[in-house]
């Protein structure tokens, strides 16, 4: 696992591009998002690599008392592996103690992250209407509190 900052390879990140292109389609991050979110001061990216190729990303950042997951993206061929797991417990080690809730967006119709999101605390705390566009879709939006 490892954390990636802005002073990574480009190369990297077309890598991480392209594995969340397998993952979300035309909605993926770019490169240059994921170069954004690495420069950021409170901005958190870290990859998950299994014989040298990107297996899972976890793109998020914290502002004041809140955190937010921007993209979680796991190589098909890793999946069920722990792997999401890890990027979570991870990126919640990253946050600093002021943060008291984190917030994501995950399709309505995307089971299985629902409920990996569920089984770390997340509950459903709304709904952004149409928040996806390749196929169009709700997001659900989820909140965990951080005691």
């Amino acid at each position: 696992m490892k954390r990636i900052t802005e002073d990574f390879p480009l190369c990297i990140f077309e890598e991480l591009s392209e594995l969340d292109s397998e993952c979300f389609d035309s909605e993926n991050w770019s490169a240059q998002d994921f170069i954004s979110e690495a420069a950021m001061p409170t901005g958190v990216v870290i990859a998950v690599y299994c014989m040298s190729e990107p297996a899972g990303v976890l793109a998020g950042f914290n502002s004041s008392d809140t955190g937010e997951i921007l993209t979680l993206a796991i190589a098909k061929k890793y999946r069920r592996k722990g792997i999401a797991t890890m990027l979570l417990e991870n990126f919640f080690s990253h946050l600093p103690k002021e943060v008291e809730t984190i917030a994501l967006e995950v399709r309505h119709s995307n089971e299985a992250a629902i409920s990996l999101y569920e089984n770390f605390g997340f509950e459903k705390a709304g709904i952004r209407k149409r928040f996806y566009s390749d196929p169009v879709e709700d997001a659900d939006i989820m909140v965990r509190k951080i005691s």
